[in-house]
């Protein structure tokens, strides 16, 4: 039976990585639109204003309470499959280890075609494990902490203080950084077989 196969990833990884995906697309959606009617950047004493963002790339109903709401459904994602990861043993695999640095240049050069064979890997490449955990671990926790920062609560303004050059900066950088993983991670599932990459996953 096809979900028997150790290649098809588990209901916890495939539920919340299509719930975060699609939540993500509308995060971005929204965000543009909220980042449009207020395309100003300060930086210290001086203040930039950004090229918009093009509008069919943006959702302009009501975008701040859609942003909420995607965004909460975002972390509720992420804590699921934090703590599946955690209790079943998961991120042993999943996560970038020392002994996987001496890989890395191997599985570049595999990928480059400059390399008949990758390293020997388990379920995950060295690159995969580095990418992953840098986005679980640090990119997407300091994406929602900078967002928390920005909600218009007093409450959560002491998060402020952690972001050098403000929250608004790191929220927007992390969100470019987020959108090229993304990129990335679509064009290593096109070239590596989107048919067999979304029977995995779905």
């Amino acid at each position: 039976m096809a979900s028997q196969d150790p290649q098809i990833h588990s209901p916890a990884t495939r539920i919340t990585h299509w719930f975060a995906a699609a939540s993500f697309v509308l995060l971005f959606a929204t965000g543009a639109a909220i980042f449009d009617r207020r395309p100003r950047l300060r930086l210290g004493l001086q203040t930039f204003t950004l090229p918009q963002v093009p509008s069919w790339l943006t959702m302009t109903a009501e975008p701040r309470l859609i942003h909420y709401v995607f965004a909460a459904i975002f972390i509720l994602c992420g804590v699921a499959y934090l703590t599946w990861g955690l209790r079943s043993g998961h991120f042993a695999a999943l996560t970038f280890k020392r002994t996987d640095w001496p890989k890395l240049l191997p599985m570049q050069l595999y990928y480059l075609r400059l390399r008949k064979d990758p390293s020997a890997y388990g379920q995950y490449n060295p690159l995969q494990k580095l990418a992953y955990t840098v986005v679980l671990f640090a990119i997407a926790p300091l994406l929602v902490l900078s967002g928390v920062a920005l909600f218009e609560s007093r409450i959560f303004e002491p998060l402020s203080a952690i972001f050098i050059g403000g929250a608004r900066l790191w929220h927007i950088v992390l969100t470019v950084v987020l959108c090229l993983f993304v990129i990335g991670h679509l064009g290593m599932v096109l070239s590596t077989g989107f048919m067999k990459n979304m029977r995995k996953m779905v």
